[in-house]
């Protein structure tokens, strides 16, 4: 019998409290269980979050990156974290081909794509897309010369792919998350006479969690008179914030993670799973609470959701939107729950553990990926065009094409400015597109008054110098309108906030040509 082929995988957030790592846990654990050499490379966890307490898998090779700077901060720079991620790599082809997972970061996968270029011989890379969000859709269409296999974790995610590749649709493939499952469901005491028990696990933070949504669900509940007790499991960026929301809400409290031990026992006692995302890929967290019988209670957004649950059948879909605020998004959870209670609760939880038994187990998912990894290990190898840059970000000012500016980009942005010339105007978009264009916007021939954000944690902050403000302050500032500074991201944030400025006077350009629904520029 041939070696299996050893797998690396990539984690740019290091252990981090979230679905991703747990995959990679998980998957790793799986692999070297059925004998295939594993490892992990690990960067540092993001400002806030500290490591899952959970025990790396037995017999996995861990690479610690932890004491380099987060590759998110890398601006292009990718010469620290290369020959390590070269070590790694050599390392575990001691033991035949590598199959090498990125994730999550486009210079996480920068990485790797300097890697086919040194060493394609014992390189073979596959990109998953853990999310349905334009960043990674994008992410994976840019390096895609070096992958042998995009995957995506749900159905929509697959489509979405297959869509965006064109030519490489045939090297799209749909491989479910999958978890452990009890031989049996959990039993729980009938909800008669005691409060309902709600439970939510995983980062606290609101840009896709929205777990504000879930505070916002208990007061609901509360003003309702149903009786509840909410308890979050986590950490995050916004666990002060929560915390200080918990102080005066008894029927609230927030438990810092443990162990995986942990989850399983809360899970085991809360009746449902309440989560609030704005997007997902295949939540883990859900899978995982449905694997013990907690009734899953989510927002159904475009995602993996409708994958896994039918509603009303194995567990409850909100009718809350990706844009809609955390009150609303909030009463529509706070309605779910109590739909489920006025349903059959236990029937709901069973449905719910034998659904994932049956289609979201750990052995189906390993023996998927097992399979895919054998298969391209054998295939020629992919390595990555000299001409391009390795890098998926670049230095400020650079006006360099990169993952998140496409080679006209800096033109488009000069000629539009050039047709706003003497008029005050606003940016909408604190991120990486707005740093790599620093050098066009410095010399634009209008006065920029601010920079609009949708995330409220960056409000107050200050970018390249201008003050970072809410969409809704953006006619306070006195400018004509709003420029898009985004090109992945254009379309959605033109569709969300054009209205919010036009009812305000604004006017709102785009840098890029509206894409088309089926993803291509339209004209």
């Amino acid at each position: 019998m041939d070696t299996p082929a050893p797998l690396l995988i990539a984690l740019p957030q290091g252990l981090n409290v979230s679905g991703v790592t747990l995959w990679a846990l998980r998957l790793s654990r799986a692999m070297a269980e059925r004998g295939r050499h594993c490892g992990l490379i690990l960067h540092p966890e993001p400002d806030g979050q500290r490591p899952i307490t959970s025990r790396l898998p037995r017999g996995v090779k861990v690479f610690d990156l932890r004491d380099l700077p987060p590759i998110q901060k890398c601006g292009g720079d990718l010469s620290a974290y290369i020959p390590r991620y070269l070590d790694a790599l050599e390392t575990m082809a001691r033991r035949g081909t590598v199959v090498m997972c990125p994730n999550l970061h486009g210079d996480c996968y920068g990485a790797c794509a300097a890697l086919a270029l040194a060493r394609p011989d014992i390189l073979r890379v596959v990109g998953w897309q853990h999310s349905d969000i334009a960043y990674d859709t994008r992410m994976l269409a840019h390096y895609a010369p070096m992958l042998h296999r995009f995957i995506g974790v749900s159905d929509v995610i697959e489509r979405s792919l297959k869509k965006e590749l064109g030519a490489r649709a045939g090297d799209v493939m749909n491989i479910p998350y999958g978890v452990e499952t009890p031989d049996e469901p959990h039993t729980r005491a009938p909800l008669q006479g005691r409060p309902v028990r709600l439970l939510y696990t995983g980062r606290i933070e609101h840009e896709q969690k929205r777990v504000r949504a879930l505070i916002a669900m208990s007061d609901t509940l509360a003003i309702a008179g149903i009786d509840h007790r909410l308890t979050l499991l986590g950490d995050g960026p916004a666990s002060e914030e929560i915390d200080k929301a918990c102080e005066h809400r008894p029927e609230i409290r927030r438990i810092r993670p443990g162990g995986q031990g942990t989850v399983r026992r809360y899970l085991a006692s809360h009746d449902a799973f309440v989560l609030a995302s704005r997007y997902e890929g295949l939540s883990v967290s859900m899978l995982e609470a449905m694997a013990h019988g907690c009734v899953p209670i989510v927002t159904g957004v475009r995602s993996g959701a409708a994958q896994a649950i039918s509603d009303g059948d194995n567990g409850l879909l909100a009718d809350a939107g990706e844009n809609d605020d955390e009150t609303t998004t909030g009463r529509a959870m706070a309605e779910e729950v109590r739909r489920m209670l006025d349903s059959h609760p236990a029937r709901l939880s069973e449905r719910a553990w034998l659904t994932v038994r049956e289609r979201f187990s750990i052995d189906l998912h390993a023996e998927r990926a097992s399979k895919l990894f054998d298969r391209i290990a054998a295939e020629p190898a992919r390595s990555w065009p000299a001409t391009r840059p390795c890098a998926f970000s670049a230095g400020a000012g650079s006006q360099a094409a990169s993952g998140s500016v496409p080679e006209e980009g800096p033109k488009l942005l000069r000629d539009l400015l050039a047709t706003l010339r003497g008029q005050t105007i606003v940016l909408h978009g604190a991120g990486r597109h707005t740093i790599e264009l620093a050098s066009v916007l410095a010399d634009a021939p209008v006065e920029i008054a601010a920079i609009a954000d949708d995330d409220p944690n960056r409000h107050g902050q200050t970018l390249l110098g201008w003050p970072i403000i809410a969409p809704s302050m953006v006619k306070e500032t006195g400018a004509a309108g709003v420029v898009i500074s985004s090109w992945m991201h254009q379309d959605t944030i033109y569709e969300r906030c054009s209205p919010i400025y036009s009812h305000a006077g604004l006017r709102t350009w785009r840098v890029y040509p509206a894409r088309s629904p089926s993803g291509v520029n339209a004209a």
